[in-house]
């Protein structure tokens, strides 16, 4: 109690003393206010922006059902033949990631010419967007090689005289015109500098500068905050604060753009390859089929054979079910051989598996199915890196085990075919061996019939598949579903009056202190200077 008392009497004396000085405190103040009320004035307001989406899972296009062949397609699912509709979920982390992407980023960033800044003489914090009175353009080669920022500083008199002065770290030119558009050759490439027609202003002097899209992409992904809005939903919120209110609906709104058509040009490629695969096999499978009923019609003929289905009636009886294994037999053999035949050649090393063969109920990852993601990451790892990077190397030997086990299963799962196939001709043996009164002539219509039934019934397999394919690359179905468009929230996030009035406290109370402090320390080393001389 003793010791706070003496703290309390020995604080009294220096708060009296500051005191003393309450002019210079009521001085600081002001000047405080002055500043407080001058970065509520001159600092732009800066609003917030909001965007939701909520990410689709994209099974419409490689999953529309079975081929409802029995248990030949069910054995297809075991397999794993599926295309990556079989995937689970989603990962909104992944999806969080490609809208973070460069690639990305740097298409907004071009299409909506943000990679040019423009800025009126000395005003450094407020930039312009749509209401520029020139605007600086260049062509695609000019700015995918842009390596440096370049300045410009753009003058035009009221007589429709113009100035233009380029400026980079190393060199500056000046350039005269007498009207737009104005081109402008340096080293860096050709920039076109013409009038807005949107701008009144006839006299003017405006600052731009042009920098790398990856640049501007990198600061704007910063500034961007893109997450997730729970932890049990599909949904991404966007915010992004500017002070331009429609840059930042501008760039939320085109960013989600660009990541729909960037997920279905994906859709695209894998529906793409999928369909020129199906042709290919239609195209052989119609060759098949002519070819068998062209032998049935010589067969019928030779045999003068009219109405053989009539005929066997009653062997047909005994022989349905068994008839309709071994079709799904040989149709499961035969598909497994296509595949088998495509994934073998050398110029579809790293081409992805067409989804022929994909079931809706199918949930598990089959050996195809992980082939073909492990494709799609190598063919998205390459894009910001190069063949030699040790990601892709690692994807590259992913891919290579990944192959094997697809070469491994189609080898049992064609021996597992093959080897029920035998057992079902030797069932079909024994029963036509049994019926001896069939006559021989009937007995090969019956190989011819069950050759053509195959054929026809692969043909309308692949017929059916090729048509759901095409029709789901043809609908407009987009990835991210969009919940709010872009928009503006009602208060501005700066300047805010609260950071005013503790700023002007705070720098009161400095400036005071700060003042006070330094003059005691002065006279202090005054007298001691007096006494020691």
């Amino acid at each position: 109690m003793e010791k706070q008392d003496k703290e309390n009497v020995g604080l009294m004396p220096i708060i009296v003393e500051y005191l003393r000085h309450w002019k210079f405190i009521v001085c600081s103040g002001i000047i405080s206010l002055i500043l407080g009320i001058l970065y509520l004035v001159i600092y732009p307001k800066t609003y917030e922006t909001m965007a939701r989406i909520q990410v689709r899972e994209n099974n419409d296009m490689m999953s529309t059902g079975s081929f409802g062949l029995g248990e030949a397609a069910g054995m297809m699912k075991s397999f794993g033949l599926g295309g990556l509709a079989s995937k689970a979920g989603i990962s909104i982390d992944d999806e969080i990631s490609t809208l973070y992407s460069s690639t990305l980023m740097s298409d907004m960033v071009t299409q909506l010419g943000l990679y040019v800044e423009y800025k009126k003489p000395y005003i450094f914090w407020f930039s312009m967007y749509g209401e520029e009175p020139v605007q600086v353009t260049c062509d695609p080669g000019t700015l995918a090689n842009l390596e440096e920022s370049i300045k410009f500083k753009i003058s035009v008199t009221a007589n429709g005289d113009i100035q233009i002065i380029t400026k980079t770290k190393n060199e500056s030119h000046k350039f005269l015109f007498d009207s737009f558009p104005a081109v402008v050759d340096v080293k860096q490439g050709r920039f076109t500098i013409t009038g807005n027609p949107a701008s009144k202003e006839t006299s003017f002097k405006i600052n731009a500068e042009v920098s790398p899209p990856s640049w501007v992409a990198e600061m704007l992904s910063d500034e961007i905050n893109i997450e997730d809005y729970s932890n049990t939903s599909n949904m991404i919120e966007f915010t992004f604060r500017d002070h331009q209110r429609q840059r930042a609906k501008d760039i939320l709104n085109t960013l989600i753009t660009l990541y729909n058509k960037d997920a279905y040009s994906y859709k695209k490629r894998i529906g793409d390859s999928s369909l020129d695969f199906l042709r290919g096999r239609i195209e052989s499978v119609t060759t098949g089929l002519s070819d068998i009923e062209q032998k049935i019609e010589i067969y019928k003929t030779a045999n003068q054979l009219t109405d053989v289905m009539f005929d066997i009636q009653y062997y047909a009886e005994y022989m349905r079910d068994l008839k309709i294994k071994i079709i799904e037999q040989e149709v499961q053999t035969t598909l497994i051989d296509e595949l088998d035949a495509f994934i073998k050649k050398p110029e579809n090393k790293y081409a992805l598996i067409p989804a022929v063969f994909t079931s809706a109920s199918d949930m598990e990852m089959g050996p195809v199915s992980l082939y073909n993601v492990t494709l799609l990451d190598r063919e998205r790892m390459l894009k910001s890196a190069t063949p030699e990077n040790p990601s892709v190397i690692n994807l590259n030997m992913q891919v290579d085990k990944l192959r094997e086990s697809v070469f491994q299963m189609i080898e049992s799962s064609n021996a597992a075919a093959m080897k029920i196939r035998k057992n079902l001709e030797e069932q079909e043996k024994q029963l036509i061996s049994r019926r001896s009164s069939v006559p021989a002539q009937e007995r090969v219509y019956v190989d011819y019939k069950r050759q053509q039934e195959i054929f026809q019934g692969v043909y309308l397999i692949l017929l059916q598949k090729q048509e759901e394919i095409a029709l789901s690359i043809g609908q407009d179905i987009e990835k991210a579903k969009l919940i709010d468009a872009a928009f503006i929230k009602k208060k501005p996030v700066q300047p805010r009056k609260i950071y005013a009035a503790i700023g002007i406290v705070l720098l009161t109370f400095i400036i005071s202190v700060s003042r006070l402090f330094m003059k005691s320390i002065y006279l202090s080393m005054k007298e001691e200077f007096k006494r020691t001389s």
